[in-house]
């Protein structure tokens, strides 16, 4: 059965349904897309769909738009302020294969499903020369608190994919919080040791990724 490119458009959001059809989505496009002739002039890269994924993920729960529906406006918004927010790499030098990822991307969503609105996409895109990206969503004045937390870690050593090292680097931070002010807690927030909601919705994503990255490793692209 040939790829529904609109088989999102029809869910409701905030759903489980809806949830479970988005990963699928993504795994199945990016699949589809890595058998492509546009994926096949890419230089070979172990991270290979991963900027096609987060264009896919981040459109639909942060700017509630499909591939399909997503404007050059969109596509502004997640280059220039959610990817640099919201998405923490292990190395600066990862993010030079963003654009010509999603330069190969919509180039194969042009050609293989019609999409009116990647002609305006691919005009912007081919003006932002990957090098520049790299500044871009490494610009720690456009991080969010998450994705500051996350970089603080690693640039430290610690193993933020890893939840005892996660933990390791939170008790840390609090404590060289606490070292530097111990009046801090008036003024500023912490990470508390209790409180696990963010702790779990971190390692969720970062595991998710890492399964994802194993995923792709097991693609065959030629």
């Amino acid at each position: 059965m040939p790829f529904d490119i609109h088989a999102l458009d029809k869910l409701e959001d905030y759903t489980t349904e809806k949830e479970d059809a988005l990963y699928e989505y993504q795994n199945t496009l990016v699949e589809l897309f890595a058998k492509s002739p546009e994926a096949k002039k890419l230089h070979p890269s172990e991270t290979f769909g991963y900027w096609a994924e987060q264009i896919i993920y981040f459109g639909d729960r942060y700017i509630g738009t499909t591939i399909p529906h997503m404007s050059r406006y969109d596509m502004d918004e997640l280059l220039n302020s959610i990817f640099p927010k919201k998405i923490a790499l292990a190395s600066s030098d990862e993010a030079l294969d963003a654009i010509p990822e999603m330069i190969a991307f919509w180039t194969y969503l042009k050609r293989e499903y019609k999409l009116k609105n990647a002609n305006a996409i691919l005009r912007d895109l081919k003006k932002i020369k990957p090098e520049d990206y790299v500044n871009i969503i490494n610009d720690s004045s456009r991080f969010g608190m998450t994705k500051s937390i996350l970089t603080q870690g690693m640039d430290a050593g610690f193993d933020m994919t890893n939840e005892e090292e996660m933990g390791k680097f939170f008790h840390q931070y609090n404590e060289d919080i606490l070292k530097e002010n111990p009046d801090i807690f008036k003024n500023l927030p912490t990470i508390p040791d209790e409180n696990m909601k963010e702790r779990e919705r971190l390692i969720k994503e970062r595991e998710e990724k890492r399964e994802r990255k194993a995923k792709k490793k097991q693609r065959k692209r030629h």
